[in-house]
């Protein structure tokens, strides 16, 4: 049976967890915060560029046209660095295993723990990116120029993106995409004016149009990263402060009934002198 001590012992652990998990549900509640500002303005022009892209594809795509279609598929797996966000990562790289087992590729890790997966499991990455809790436009550019350089050698025929796709704080569901596909565009009967020259818009639209699909893509991850982080600080803190609070419950209960044991001892030795 616990004494007093020992549940005093643990009051003080879990008062420690009590701390740090407020700590980290703070700072993922500012991150979760700013993430969900940029992700909401990049939406909207990230919006824009995908009509774009609709209205004129098979031009857009004829940048990246396949030089060698006998080439892997490449599968772009983006997580999360950090571990402290539930089943956030693992849902998605079973969801991606399932995939690479069956279909085979290449991969490009994207994320701590993504890196840690493919070593874990034997799965030579083409390249490995981390990027900051909030990424920066910069950081995705290079992965996209990576990815471009692959394309142009011949090295791969196609690239999907493998992230969890952000559908409300609570919830994030793991989804492959292709980057890019090899569909017809819309009917489009206007004729623009290219300055300077047709090919060098085409070109210079294409690349800015995917890597904002990219971008947006890692933005997502970023966001359902730390709204998952955040839902398990949140639990872990309000589990602390239930067990901190039994077993404050339970110190006083121990120390009450010793208490009430010692007044009976005394008072006994008081009837005991009484009597004599």
């Amino acid at each position: 049976m616990a004494t007093v001590q020992s549940l005093k012992k643990k009051l003080q652990t879990i008062r420690s967890t009590s701390k740090v998990t407020r700590a980290m549900k703070t700072a993922s509640t500012v991150k979760y915060s700013k993430l969900s500002g940029i992700y909401a303005e990049y939406e909207k022009y990230a919006g824009e560029y995908l009509h774009l892209y609709e209205t004129y594809r098979s031009e857009f795509n004829s940048v990246f046209s396949c030089s060698n279609p006998d080439a892997p598929c490449c599968y772009v797996v983006i997580t999360s660095n950090k571990g402290m966000c539930g089943s956030f990562n693992t849902e998605l790289l079973s969801f991606f295993h399932e995939i690479y087992e069956k279909d085979g590729g290449v991969a490009i890790s994207c994320g701590k723990k993504a890196a840690d997966y493919f070593e874990r499991k034997g799965i030579k990455a083409q390249k490995a990116f981390v990027f900051d809790d909030i990424p920066s436009y910069e950081q995705v550019a290079e992965l996209f120029g990576y990815i471009c350089a692959l394309m142009e050698k011949g090295e791969i025929s196609s690239v999907k993106t493998v992230y969890p796709g952000y559908i409300n704080m609570m919830k994030q569901r793991p989804v492959c995409h292709d980057l890019f596909t090899y569909e017809e565009g819309m009917a489009n009967d206007e004729a623009p004016l290219f300055v300077p020259d047709r090919e060098t818009v085409i070109k210079k639209t294409a690349e800015k149009i995917l890597l904002s699909v990219l971008y947006k893509r890692v933005l997502e991850t970023s966001l359902g990263a730390q709204a998952a982080t955040l839902t398990a600080m949140r639990a872990a803190y309000d589990t602390a402060c239930e067990y901190s609070a039994k077993l404050e419950t339970e110190m006083n209960r121990k120390r009450q009934s010793q208490v009430t044991a010692d007044v009976i001892e005394i008072s006994s030795e008081f009837s005991m002198k009484g009597d004599i």
